[in-house]
């Protein structure tokens, strides 16, 4: 056999085993990434409520979770929230598709506490959270979450993954009547 036959197989070897590294590599579940995206999984959240007691997001794990960036000054963000209690009150306790229950994590960024707990009473919400960070678009949340205007809301699994971002408060009972099936 000459030399040649043997560097052949040498460098055949060589791309069969590249090969099947490049095959078995792709098969690996990716690992899950903490982002802002559908399928990421949701970044903490831990801000003050009005007592002062620091609430986190994963508090609320096993729940399908609706979190809510919002200020008092948001014309938007206010008007929505006498649709968002009408479904919190009809399905929090639903079990659902992606949780058992539903809850509310709305975070307002307001620098004012004092306006944030006046835009409540206002309002007349009653989330199952809510906090305020007044660190506002500095806010580690704010950041993690890439908000760069109000209101913004995503929908998170029991398992604490988004499934759902950009909602729109009218389309949001749609959603949940899926979840319900």
């Amino acid at each position: 056999m000459s030399k040649h036959y043997f560097r052949a197989t040498a460098i055949g070897g060589y791309i069969l085993l590249f090969v099947m590294a490049i095959v078995l590599n792709s098969c690996k579940t990716p690992a899950p990434v903490v982002g802002d995206h559908i399928g990421n999984i949701a970044p903490e959240i831990s801000a003050p409520d009005a007592q002062g007691k620091t609430q986190s997001l994963s508090a609320l794990q096993g729940k399908l979770v609706l979190v809510e960036f919002w200020d008092s000054n948001n014309s938007a963000s206010r008007k929505n929230h006498f649709e968002m209690q009408r479904m919190y009150s009809k399905y929090r306790n639903t079990s659902l598709d992606g949780g058992n229950g539903f809850a509310i994590y709305s975070i307002s960024i307001d620098t004012d506490p004092k306006k944030w707990q006046e835009a409540i009473a206002a309002d007349g919400i009653n989330f199952t959270t809510m906090v305020n960070d007044t660190q506002a678009w500095n806010s580690k949340a704010v950041l993690d979450y890439n908000i760069a205007s109000l209101p913004k809301y995503f929908l998170i699994d029991d398992k604490g993954i988004i499934i759902n971002h950009n909602i729109l408060i009218p389309e949001l009972e749609k959603i949940l009547i899926e979840q319900a099936n």
